[in-house]
C-alpha cells in the first residue's frame, strides 16, 4: 500500500485481520457505501477507521468528510486519539499529512472546494481533503455541510434522529471526477454493542444487509454490509491471556458477552417501565459551547457549569438508593411552569467506597449551582432510616449533615413509611410516563449523563404476576453490574412516586397507607 504522506516517509508493511481485510476490500474493491461494524473491545475497530479515512483523502482530494460523535468530550477523549493512531498506521502523520484544529494554508496545504468559517473542528489534510468533527449535541451541529462521506465511531451512542438530520442527509455532495471512486458518499460506522434502546438502530442496519443476503445481491451492487466480530478475531495481536484475564476480571457475565464475545446483552420486553419509549422521555446531554471551548486541546474539569439543561435558579432532587455492594443517586429538577421532570446526572459508588465518597461527588460537581439556588429536596428509600452499626444517626441523616455542612439547604421530602408498593409505583409512572394525563409530569432523561439509569429501567422485568412487582433478582446477582441492576431505576421510583401520588386514585387496589405521611 503506497504511504500517502507528500515527505515520501518509508512504506509500512500493515498486517490486517480478517474482519479488517472484509472491511478493506468492501471499502476499495467493492465499494459498498454503507458499511457497519459491531465489534467487541480489542479487535482494531481504529484501523478500520484509519484505513477509512485514509481511502477517502487519497481518492476524493479536496474533499469534505464528516467524524461523527455524539459529544463533544466522546469526540475530543475517545475519538480523536484513536482516530490518529489509525490513521498513523496507514502513513498519515499530524503536522506533516494533516492539522487538527485549524487551517494549513501556511504549510502550503491545498485548500478544501467548501472551505469551512471556523477550522477549530476540523482535520486539514495536505490535498486539501478535510473531516468536520460533528458532535450530536449540538442540534444544529452538521447543518450546512455538503459532505462525500461520514464516519461515526461509538456508534451505538449515536442518536439516529439526530444522526440522520444533522450528518446523513449532507452526504450528497457531488464532482464528476470523482464517480466511482472508492468512499464516495460512504457511511462507515463502528461500534461494540448497544447496551441501551438508543443503539437499535445498528440492528436495523443489519436487517438491510441481510435482506440483500436473502434477496442474493450480487455484490458489487451491495449497497449494505454487516460485520460482526469478537476479541478472538485479533488474539494474535492481543497480550497472551488477555482475553481469559478479561474473563476472569469481569464484574458480569453480560459485561464479558457483550464488551469481549460481541454478545448482545437479553433485554426485557414489557417490563416494569412497559411505557418507556426512548425516542420520547431520553435527550441528548447539553453543554456551553462557548465555556467548554471548540479548540481540541483545551481541557476542563467536568461540572455543572457547563450543563446547558441545569436550571439556573431552580432546586435539585437528590434521589438515592442505598445498599450494602453499590450506592445510587440522580440528580433531577422539577420544572413547575412546565410541569417536568429533568433527570440531569447520575453518580454512583460500589463498595468498598462508602456513602460519604458518594455525597462529596455530587457536592464537587455541582458546587457552581449554590449560586443560584442551594436548595436540595431529598428523597430515598427506607433503607436510608436505618442506623449503621455504632452511629447515632441514620444513612439519611448523614447525608443531609454533610450537604448541610457544605453550605445547601436540605429539605427531606421523604415521608417516615415503608417504601410504596410495586403496583401502586407500577400504576402512577406508567401513568406518568404514557403522558396521558395532563395533571401528572412529563419525564425526561439525559442519556448522556444517566447511563445507567436508561440501562436500570429498559431492563427491569415484571415477576409476572398480577401485582405488577418489579423484580429485583437483579440486585442478587453475581453476573450483572450493580449499576445496570434495578438499583437506579428505584432512585426514580422514589422522586416520581413521593410527589405525584396523589394526583391518581390509588385507593381501590392500593395497600399502600394513604394516610398518616409524615416527613422529617
Amino acid at each position: 500500500m503506497s504511504n500517502f504522506s507528500k515527505y515520501n516517509l518509508p512504506i509500512r508493511e500493515i498486517e490486517l485481520n480478517l474482519m479488517q481485510v472484509a472491511v478493506d476490500f468492501a471499502i476499495n474493491t467493492v465499494k459498498i457505501p454503507n458499511i457497519t461494524v459491531k465489534a467487541a473491545r480489542g479487535t482494531g475497530k481504529s484501523t478500520i477507521l484509519g484505513d477509512a479515512i485514509m481511502t477517502a483523502v487519497k481518492w476524493l482530494p479536496r474533499s469534505t468528510g464528516v467524524i461523527v460523535g455524539e459529544t463533544f468530550v466522546q469526540i475530543k477523549t475517545r475519538t480523536l486519539p484513536s482516530t490518529k493512531e489509525g490513521m498513523e498506521m496507514f502513513g498519515l502523520y499530524e503536522g506533516i499529512d494533516y492539522v487538527v484544529g485549524k487551517c494549513g494554508k501556511d504549510l502550503g496545504f491545498e485548500m478544501p472546494f467548501q472551505a469551512p468559517d471556523s477550522w477549530g473542528n476540523v482535520i486539514h489534510f495536505s490535498n486539501g481533503t478535510i473531516a468536520v468533527m460533528v458532535s450530536l449535541d449540538n442540534k444544529d451541529s452538521g447543518r450546512g455541510i455538503n459532505a462525500y462521506w461520514v464516519i461515526g465511531d461509538e456508534a451505538a451512542l449515536l442518536t439516529y434522529e439526530r444522526l440522520y438530520n444533522n450528518v446523513i442527509t449532507t452526504n450528497r455532495a457531488k464532482k464528476a471526477i470523482f464517480k466511482n471512486r472508492p468512499m464516495l458518499h460512504a457511511q462507515i460506522f463502528v461500534t461494540s454493542v448497544p447496551m441501551t434502546k438508543k443503539g437499535e438502530w445498528i440492528h436495523h442496519r443489519e436487517k438491510l444487509h441481510l435482506e440483500e443476503v436473502r434477496n442474493k445481491v450480487p455484490v458489487h451492487l451491495k449497497k449494505h454490509l454487516f460485520i460482526k466480530a469478537n476479541a478472538y478475531v485479533n488474539a494474535h495481536n492481543l497480550k497472551d491471556g488477555w482475553i481469559n484475564d478479561m474473563e476472569k476480571e469481569a464484574l458480569s457475565k453480560t459485561l464479558f458477552n457483550a464488551e469481549i464475545l460481541n454478545i448482545d446483552p437479553i433485554g426485557v420486553q414489557d417490563g416494569f417501565y412497559a411505557q418507556l419509549k426512548p425516542s420520547l422521555h431520553y435527550y441528548n446531554y447539553k453543554y456551553n459551547i462557548e465555556m467548554v471551548g471548540l479548540e481540541l486541546n483545551e481541557t476542563f474539569k467536568p461540572s455543572c457549569k457547563y450543563d446547558e439543561d441545569l436550571v439556573r435558579g431552580q432546586p435539585l432532587q437528590v434521589n438515592l438508593d442505598f445498599g450494602g455492594k453499590i450506592n445510587c443517586l440522580t440528580v433531577s429538577q422539577y420544572l413547575k411552569s412546565q410541569n417536568k421532570v429533568n433527570f440531569i446526572k447520575e453518580f454512583f459508588r460500589k463498595n468498598p467506597d462508602i456513602l460519604d465518597e458518594l455525597v462529596q461527588d455530587f457536592i464537587d460537581y455541582y458546587e457552581p449551582h449554590k449560586a443560584s439556588s442551594n436548595e436540595i429536596h431529598l428523597y430515598y428509600d427506607k433503607y436510608g432510616n436505618k442506623k449503621e452499626a455504632n452511629s447515632k444517626t441514620t444513612l439519611a441523616e448523614d447525608v443531609m449533615n454533610k450537604l448541610r455542612k457544605a453550605g445547601w439547604k436540605v429539605i427531606n421530602k421523604t415521608p417516615n413509611t415503608n417504601n410504596p408498593a410495586h403496583a401502586d409505583k407500577y400504576k402512577l409512572i406508567n401513568a406518568i410516563l404514557s403522558e396521558t394525563n395532563i395533571m401528572l409530569p412529563s419525564v425526561r432523561i439525559n442519556s448522556d449523563n444517566c447511563p445507567n439509569l436508561i440501562i436500570s429501567m429498559e431492563n427491569a422485568p415484571l415477576k409476572g404476576n398480577d401485582a405488577f412487582e418489579k423484580d429485583k433478582g437483579s440486585e442478587r446477582s453475581t453476573t450483572t453490574l450493580q449499576e445496570h441492576a434495578t438499583h437506579f431505576s428505584d432512585t426514580l421510583d422514589y422522586c416520581l412516586f413521593w410527589q405525584f401520588w396523589h394526583l391518581i386514585n390509588l385507593r381501590r387496589q392500593s395497600s399502600f397507607p394513604i394516610t398518616n405521611l409524615v416527613l422529617k
